[in-house]
């Protein structure tokens, strides 16, 4: 049987809900703290544990527990005399998802 390791990077309003709902699909889950670097905001990356035939399991709880959301950037207006922010609605949210083959896997009892 081949094993797999994913990653899945989300935003720390998403991070519960993709816990749970992997745990609650039987998959092994650890969770670390991390931070984007686009935005430079908190998020979570979710390393997974699971064999070939769950991937398809993991990419679905994942996609029913994070969502895309619009959050506003503050940017300074070009050409203003005076730094005047002006609000940017940028997309965020989901997952970044990547699914590595692992060589070895051992349990330490």
């Amino acid at each position: 049987m081949k094993y797999r390791l994913m990653t899945a990077v989300v935003q720390i309003q998403d991070a519960e809900n993709a816990f749970s709902a992997l745990v609650s699909a039987g998959l092994y889950v650890t969770q670390m703290s991390s931070t984007g670097a686009f935005l430079g905001r908190r998020n979570t990356t979710l390393l997974i544990g699971l064999s070939e035939n769950q991937i398809e399991t993991a990419v679905e709880a994942l996609s029913k527990s994070c969502r895309r959301r619009i959050e506003y950037l503050a940017t300074r207006l070009e050409g203003a005399p005076f730094h005047l922010p002006l609000s940017t609605p940028i997309t965020v949210g989901g997952a970044t998802i990547f699914t590595l083959e692992v060589e070895n896997w051992e349990k330490i009892k």
